[in-house]
Formats: structure tokens, C-alpha cells, sequence
């Protein structure tokens, strides 16, 4: 398998235009959060693009397949775009491959990106796992890819043709799935999905920014930090509400925690599956409305 080894050449996103409405894209980006990981085998651990369309574990159908998942997960709406043009399932194919590289895509470093002033991009170098990590993380990422590759060819099996489908005839595949492999793998793709729309782009998604620029997000802006009138007189915006979307109506008050990080401690519990959670935390709201 051949490697890219240039770096990523990220310009600084643009401000776009703000809204007062409150958008289905405002309430899914706030479940952005830690996202897939990549590095240059044989050498420091240096972000690289994930393939223009190259497979890094998945095979091509199996990344088309994906593609079209994340694409209705996170579509392009509003004027912005979706999970599709930030490369989403190109950070998960890259998750997916972590252990291809020495050290793992697993975890960047820091403390600074180049795009808030500091002279190197420090994220673009990923640090080494110690032998506890290396092992918790390499169980999981082996689960991920059983997940992932059982469920995107049950998905491939029983939709022929998934990939190249109109949106709406993929959103009700997705919706009616009754196969166990398929149900399994939107468990966490969801929530990679997010992850990959609107995570830093050395991690594979965001492609050039665009998941941010698409929420009006300027990226980190460390160590140049904000001006003083930034501080004193900021740009006030309408919080995005949380409306009643398709996702909120799939996956129930998991969604409504998504932009808290009070929701970290219980989806990890759940091995990242938002189903799960969202099972445990209906639980949760009944009992505290037993006691009301």
C-alpha cells in the first residue's frame, strides 16, 4: 500500500455568515469530539491526507458503502456541507487502520496546530501508546472493524446497490434495517460520523475545514489566542435549539446530551454506541420522573 507523505495544507476557514435560525446542522455538530487518526508509517507520526478516495482498511465498495452512510447522517443542508465533502468515512476507514502505523493513529499531539499563529503544526505528530493503551486500544479498534465490516456488507447485501441510491431511499434503508449487523454498525457511526464532519482535519475529516466553516466555527485559534475586542464585544448568535430532527427522533435523549461533556462518561460505558445509551438514558429519565 503506498502513502501520501505530505502534509496536510490547511488554509485558515473563513467566517461565514451567521444565522439567528436554528439549524438541524447546529444541533448535530455539538456532538463533534475526538475523531479518527492518521500517520506516516516508518517515520515521526505526521498527519497525512487519507487517500483522495484510497481505502486505507476498508476496501473500496466497503468505503463507498460507508460513504453513503455518514452522507445521510450528517447530509449537506443549509447551504453547508455534510459528513460526505468533510471526508467523514475516510476518518473512520482511517480508525479502522490505526494499527498499520508505528506509533498508531490514536492520539495527536500538541499543544498547538499552526493555524492560531504557532510556527508548526504540532497535532500533525502522533504520540507513541504505552503498553496498557497499545492493548485496550487495539482490542477496541479490532471490535471496530468487525462492526464495521459485518454490517457494511449486510448493508451492501440486502440494499444492492446502497452506495448510488438518491438520499431518501438510503435514509429509510438505514431507518428500516432490521439486520443485527446493520443495526450494530449504526450504533457507532453516528456517532463517528459527527466526529469526522467536525473533529480537527488532521484526524482524517474535515476535510480543508469545511465542517467547521459550515457552523461558523474558526478552528483553534491557540496560542494566538483573541483579540480585546473579541473578549469585550463578541459576535452574539442564537443558540442552535434543540428540535425535534431525525436524529433526535432515532436516537432519543442521547442526542439531547450530545453537547455536554457529562455524556462522555456514560457513552464510553456503552462502548460508544449511542443506541445503548440512549436505551440507558430513557431509563434514567423515567426513574427521575418517577420521583417528580
Amino acid at each position: 500500500m503506498t502513502t501520501d507523505t505530505g502534509p496536510i495544507d490547511l488554509p485558515w476557514p473563513a467566517r461565514p455568515a451567521r444565522s439567528a435560525q436554528p439549524t438541524r446542522r447546529g444541533v448535530l455538530a455539538g456532538a463533534a469530539g475526538t475523531v479518527a487518526l492518521l500517520a506516516v508509517p516508518g517515520l515521526p507520526a505526521v498527519a497525512v491526507p487519507v487517500g483522495r478516495d484510497r481505502a486505507r482498511y476498508l476496501d473500496e465498495d466497503q468505503l463507498a458503502t460507508l460513504a453513503g452512510v455518514v452522507d445521510r447522517v450528517v447530509p449537506a443542508d443549509d447551504g453547508a456541507p455534510g459528513a460526505l465533502a468533510a471526508r467523514a468515512h475516510e476518518s473512520i476507514d482511517a480508525l479502522l487502520g490505526a494499527f498499520r502505523t508505528d506509533p498508531p493513529r490514536i492520539y495527536a499531539g500538541g499543544p498547538f496546530s499552526d493555524r492560531g499563529g504557532a510556527r508548526r503544526n504540532d497535532f500533525e505528530r502522533f504520540l507513541p501508546l504505552d503498553a496498557y493503551e497499545r492493548k485496550a486500544w487495539r482490542r477496541r479498534v479490532r471490535r471496530l472493524q468487525k462492526v464495521y465490516t459485518r454490517g457494511l456488507d449486510a448493508l451492501a447485501s440486502t440494499v444492492p446497490g446502497f452506495a448510488d441510491l438518491p438520499g431518501p431511499l438510503r435514509d429509510l434503508a438505514l431507518q428500516t434495517a432490521q439486520d443485527p449487523d446493520v443495526t450494530a454498525m449504526m450504533g457507532v457511526a453516528v456517532t463517528h460520523a459527527f466526529e469526522g464532519t467536525w473533529g480537527a482535519p488532521e484526524y482524517g475529516g474535515n476535510r480543508d475545514g469545511v465542517g467547521w466553516e459550515g457552523i461558523g466555527f474558526d478552528g483553534d485559534r491557540q496560542p494566538r489566542g483573541y483579540t480585546d475586542e473579541e473578549v469585550t464585544d463578541p459576535e452574539i448568535e442564537m443558540l442552535p435549539l434543540l428540535d425535534v430532527t431525525r436524529a433526535l427522533a432515532t436516537y432519543g435523549p442521547a442526542m439531547a446530551l450530545a453537547t455536554s461533556e457529562a455524556s462522555m462518561g456514560p457513552l464510553a460505558e456503552a462502548g460508544g454506541d449511542i443506541r445503548v445509551l440512549s436505551r440507558r438514558l430513557r431509563g434514567l429519565l423515567t426513574d427521575v420522573e418517577d420521583l417528580l
